[in-house]
C-alpha cells in the first residue's frame, strides 16, 4: 500500500515550498545541497522523497543555452592545442565577446544542476504539490511492474496512443459498457519497458473510469499496486477532448436534445485485422448497459471509408455518421446517417432508439437516415 499524501499533509507541503522559492534563480543544487545538510521535516514521514522530487519536477530548469557548451568546446581545444589556461581563457573569452571571469564562472551553467531554480506559473500551492507527489509515487512504484493489466472505460485513444509510441505492445480485451481491458508484460525490454508503463500515469485521470493493477518486485517485497480513478493524483496536460469541430458541435447538440442519454467519449476500441478502430461515442440511455458505438466520420482520408463500412457488417451496435459526399453510390444501410455540414441530433438519437428496440427484438430495421 503506498503513503498516499493527503490533506493532513498540506502544512509541512506549505513549508517545502517556500524553502523552494527563496532559491528561485539560484543553481539547482544549492537546494539539493540543503536538503542534505538539514534535518528532514518530521512531519513528512516516507511523502518526504516523493514531494521533493515533484517539486523539482515542477522547478524544472530552463533549456540549456547552446553558446555555453561552445564556450567549452573552444576553450578545451584551445588548451588540448598547447595554450596556456591564461591563453586559453583569454583567447576564448575575446571570440565569445566576454570576460575571462565570466567565462570561467558560467562554463558549466548548462548542466541541470547548475541550472537556476525557475517558478512555474501559476505557482503551485501544497494541494498542487500533493498531487504531484502521488503521480510520482505511483510512477516510482510502476518502474518495479513485472506485469499489469489496466481497465479503461472512456479516453482510451490518448492513452493507447502513447503506449502505441513508447513500443508498450498492450494486448487488447474489450469488454461490455465500453471497457476495455489491456494487459501487459516486461519482456525483455526490462525497466525500459516499466518505465515506458509508467508514462502512461499522468494520462489516466483523464479516463473516465480506469484501474491500473500491477505485480511489482521492490527489494524484499512482492505484491500488486492497485491504482484506480479513486486515488489523487495530478493529471497530466490535458489531451484533446474532440478530434474535430464537428465532434464538438454534434456532441453539444446531442446533449441538449436528450439529455436522458449520455455520451462516452473514447470507449474501448474495436479490433479490424491488425489494427484498432476507436469508435468515437458511447450512447446509451443513462443508468443503462450496453448501448451503441457511434462513430462521426468526416473522413479526410477517404481510403478509411471501406473498413468503416465493413464494421457495419461485423457490429450489430455500429452506427456511422457519414459526409453525404462521401457515400459511395447505392450503399444503402440502415445504420448510417448522412448529414450535410452539421451531424443531425434528432436523427441520429431517432436511429439509436431503433437499434436498441431492433436489438430487443421490439421493432424491425428501418431505411436510412438522412439529415
Amino acid at each position: 500500500m503506498p503513503r498516499w499524501l493527503g490533506e493532513a499533509d498540506l502544512p509541512w507541503l506549505r513549508d517545502l515550498l517556500f524553502e523552494a522559492e527563496a532559491l528561485v534563480g539560484r543553481p539547482r543544487t544549492e537546494l539539493l545541497v540543503r536538503w542534505r545538510r538539514n534535518e528532514p521535516d518530521p512531519r513528512a514521514g516516507r511523502g518526504l522523497w516523493p514531494a521533493r522530487h515533484a517539486l523539482l519536477a515542477l522547478l524544472r530548469p530552463p533549456p540549456a543555452a547552446r553558446d555555453h557548451a561552445d564556450r567549452r568546446r573552444d576553450l578545451f581545444a584551445a588548451a588540448a592545442a598547447g595554450q596556456s589556461r591564461r591563453q586559453a581563457l583569454a583567447r576564448t573569452a575575446a571570440r565569445h565577446g566576454i570576460t575571462p571571469a565570466t567565462l570561467l564562472a558560467d562554463l558549466f551553467a548548462d548542466l541541470p544542476h547548475a541550472r537556476p531554480l525557475l517558478w512555474p506559473e501559476p505557482a503551485p500551492t501544497p494541494g498542487t504539490l500533493r498531487l504531484a507527489a502521488n503521480r510520482c509515487l505511483a510512477a516510482g512504484l510502476l518502474v518495479h511492474a513485472e506485469d499489469a493489466e489496466l481497465r479503461l472505460v472512456g479516453g482510451a485513444r490518448a492513452v493507447l496512443r502513447t503506449a502505441w509510441l513508447r513500443g508498450l505492445g498492450l494486448v487488447a480485451a474489450p469488454g461490455p459498457g465500453g471497457a476495455a481491458t489491456f494487459h501487459w508484460r516486461r519482456g525483455s525490454r526490462g525497466a525500459r519497458a516499466a518505465r515506458d508503463l509508467a508514462a502512461l500515469v499522468p494520462l489516466l485521470p483523464w479516463t473516465r473510469q480506469f484501474e491500473l493493477r500491477a505485480r511489482c518486485r521492490l527489494p524484499g517485497a512482492v505484491g500488486t499496486f492497485v491504482l484506480s480513478h479513486h486515488d489523487a493524483i495530478l493529471p497530466g496536460p490535458e489531451p484533446r477532448p474532440f478530434d474535430s469541430a464537428l465532434e464538438r458541435r454534434f456532441a453539444l447538440d446531442f446533449a441538449a436534445l436528450a439529455p436522458d442519454w449520455e455520451l462516452l467519449r473514447e470507449p474501448a476500441p474495436l479490433v479490424h485485422g491488425d489494427q484498432f478502430v476507436f469508435p468515437d461515442f458511447l450512447a446509451r440511455p443513462r443508468g443503462a448497459a450496453g448501448g451503441c458505438l457511434l462513430e462521426v466520420a468526416g473522413l479526410r482520408d477517404p481510403l478509411a471509408l471501406p473498413a468503416r463500412l465493413a464494421l457495419l457488417q461485423r457490429e450489430p451496435r455500429y452506427l456511422l455518421c457519414l459526409p453525404r459526399r462521401h457515400l459511395p453510390p447505392g450503399v444503402e444501410h440502415d445504420r448510417i446517417v448522412a448529414f450535410g455540414r452539421r451531424v443531425p441530433a434528432a436523427a441520429v438519437r431517432q436511429r439509436l432508439e431503433r437499434i436498441l428496440a431492433a436489438d430487443h427484438g421490439d421493432a424491425p430495421p428501418t431505411a436510412p437516415a438522412r439529415g
